[in-house]
């Protein structure tokens, strides 16, 4: 019989596992955190210093639910945490990072506080009277008291995040909002593989949603931060409109007529050309009222469909709905003694340790919760 038990060792997981000494976590990809060593570039930007308010602005999802779990473990509060585990915060431009250290040393600080490590899939969860029975893939069965689900969404499944919480979930009675990528790059049809590995700011807009930043041109479409924020906002295949510049081109022509589209823009020409293709190659003077019509529109709105690159998704929209999960204690509304952390949850957020300051504030929650729960179940009356 295990008190506490905790299903993922992923950043949501570990942390959990860091604030509850007696518990068990289990984890069937063989070894802790592999997806966790991958955030940041493999530097981990663990938390953001935007403060709540501010922060808020950077998650999708119920937001009352997501303000009620932000100021209940603040990213000051991630940062005291983690110096209180060995860790110094470096701020680059709010962004933290460890300021000795990478993400191995984030990884390392976590796993040293783990309690014990069952090396197991999970692959059924039942309720038993007032405990949980786990079936694990070998046949293997765990009963526990109380269960932490931190497995993860289906965002890069060799590292262990390959929906499988979503399963025990359901066996559970909870309903799941569709998962699918988020925070990835894009798939572009058209191409502009002519000027790959060019980076612009842009504005990716679908419907009334637009997302404006940084991105990289590739062979495949786009990725970088713009991409990655916008990614969420699209599931399958669909149209979408990319801005490059506005731009007038009666002003260019005024400015500078004798030359070609391509010099005259404020983008490198190479990406002009690949957005403009022929036209790129005329000299201003000679465009048609026609040409110059569409020089623009494809300038400020570049007709595309796009779909996100699962492959590259370092998280999932979608997951257990929060309507049935307690903010204040994680714990489930349907089956008491069960609790949620991290991406399982139907939140997601943008690039810049967003996505980790949620898994650790999740986790926090729902740690305190399982020990005052158990603090409860054992204490005696008086007297």
């Amino acid at each position: 019989m295990i008190d506490k038990l905790i299903i993922g060792a992923g950043a949501a997981g570990l942390y959990a596992s860091s604030l509850l000494p007696d518990a068990a976590l289990l984890e069937g990809s063989g070894s802790c955190g592999r997806k966790l060593l991958l955030t940041g570039g493999g530097r981990c930007n663990y938390t953001h210093a935007l403060p709540v308010p501010e922060l808020i602005a950077h998650y999708h999802g119920s937001l009352p639910f997501i303000r009620k779990v932000l100021y209940a473990h603040t990213p000051q509060d991630i940062i005291e945490r983690f110096e209180a585990l060995g860790i110094e915060a470096g701020n680059e431009d709010g962004k933290i990072f460890p300021l000795q250290g990478d993400a191995r040393t984030v990884l390392d600080a976590l796993s040293s506080h783990a309690p014990r490590i069952i090396d197991g899939k999970a692959a059924g969860m039942r309720k038993d009277g007032g405990s949980f029975i786990v079936t694990l893939d070998d046949g293997r069965t765990i009963e526990a008291g109380s269960i932490l689900l931190a497995t993860g969404g289906n965002a890069y499944p060799h590292t262990g995040s390959d929906g499988s919480g979503y399963h025990l979930a359901r066996m559970m009675g909870h309903r799941i909002a569709p998962p699918h990528p988020a925070l990835s790059a894009l798939d572009i049809v058209p191409s502009l593989s002519a000027a790959e590995g060019i980076t612009a700011e842009i504005s990716l807009k679908t419907g009334k949603s637009t997302v404006s930043g940084s991105a990289v041109i590739t062979r495949r479409g786009l990725s970088g931060p713009c991409a990655e924020d916008f990614s969420h906002l699209i599931i399958g295949r669909q149209p979408i409109t990319i801005c490059f510049c506005r731009t007038s081109i009666q002003e260019l022509r005024r400015e500078s007529g004798a030359s070609l589209m391509k010099n005259a823009l404020p983008i490198p020409p190479r990406l002009a050309a690949a957005i403009l293709g022929p036209l790129a190659e005329k000299r201003i003077a000679n465009l048609s009222a026609s040409e110059a019509r569409r020089a623009e529109e494809l300038l400020s709105a570049f007709p595309c469909t796009a779909s996100p690159i699962a492959a590259s998704a370092m998280s999932t929209a979608g997951g257990v709905e929060t309507s049935s999960i307690d903010p204040s204690t994680m714990e489930s509304k349907i089956v008491p003694g069960l609790y949620f952390a991290g991406d399982i949850i139907d939140v997601d957020a943008d690039c810049g340790g967003y996505s980790l300051t949620w898994a650790f504030a999740t986790a926090w929650i729902a740690s305190h919760s399982m020990q005052s729960a158990e603090d409860r179940r054992f204490r005696r009356p008086p007297g």
